[in-house]
């Protein structure tokens, strides 16, 4: 077996940064074990997870995440009413595996629903969460335990999604001023899931001022020039120093 970048097997590095979305999470776990095998040092990598072995993960430490439902039923109309009953309407559509927003989609009544999951792709399963109305979300960026850097996302009118890539505009802001009950609850989260860096989304409820943890992402987008980039360098300095 070899596993190489540009050529050189990984096995002989120093230090490996092993960074996964859903999709290669399988792919990732393969080459910590290949890695192991050579006790080459390396950053932590899970097995193979989605967004609903998390959400019970963040429920069972006390997380507070939107009201949520999930089926393995292909037909949704076999479970309108127990969805309906857990989320109510407006609710979001997601991919249990999903990033950056694909695949999801704003329901706002049970027409919507069923038009909207008449089509979706066979190999992939959905889940369901009750919509928090909400003005932006926090990018909270955390390294070894630690907050190292905060974004507010905007999104553009007519659009439901707090992502870059759907438009939205960032706000960066010091660590300071990022509220202390989102730092806590981002922490909280990277515990949870036993990471050393990571970047949780969070939505606070415009009506209630009540903060739910959308999402953990463990291998978060770094915009350029913002203070994510000395976060990813302190962090992995640290990584680095703990070899020595």
């Amino acid at each position: 077996m070899s596993a190489t970048v540009n050529g050189k097997d990984i096995k002989e590095f120093s230090f490996v940064w092993l960074s996964s979305y859903w999709a290669s999470r399988n792919l990732i776990y393969a080459i910590r074990l290949y890695l192991d095998h050579y006790r080459v040092a390396h950053t932590f990598a899970e097995k193979s997870t989605s967004k609903l072995t998390d959400l019970l993960k963040f429920a069972f430490n006390d997380i507070c995440v939107p009201d949520t439902f999930y089926s393995d039923k292909t037909d949704i109309s076999e479970v309108t009413l127990e969805l309906e009953q857990a989320c109510n309407y407006p609710m979001i559509m997601k991919d249990l595996k999903g990033s950056r927003g694909k695949y999801s989609e704003l329901i706002n009544n049970r027409e919507e629903l069923f038009a909207k999951t008449a089509n979706l792709p066979k190999n992939k399963k959905f889940f369901f969460q009750k919509f928090i109305p909400n003005e932006y979300d926090w990018g909270v960026l955390v390294a070894n335990g630690e907050v190292v850097s905060g974004e507010m996302s905007y999104r553009n009118a007519g659009e439901f999604r707090n992502h870059r890539l759907h438009g939205a505009t960032e706000i960066f802001v010091d660590v300071d001023q990022i509220p202390d009950n989102v730092k806590k609850m981002a922490i909280k989260a990277s515990k949870a899931l036993g990471l050393s860096w990571s970047r949780s989304d969070i939505l606070i409820d415009k009506n209630t001022n009540k903060a739910y943890l959308l999402e953990v992402n463990r291998a978060p987008g770094i915009t350029s020039g913002s203070a994510e980039i000395e976060g990813a360098q302190s962090f992995l300095n640290t990584q680095l120093l703990s070899l020595a």
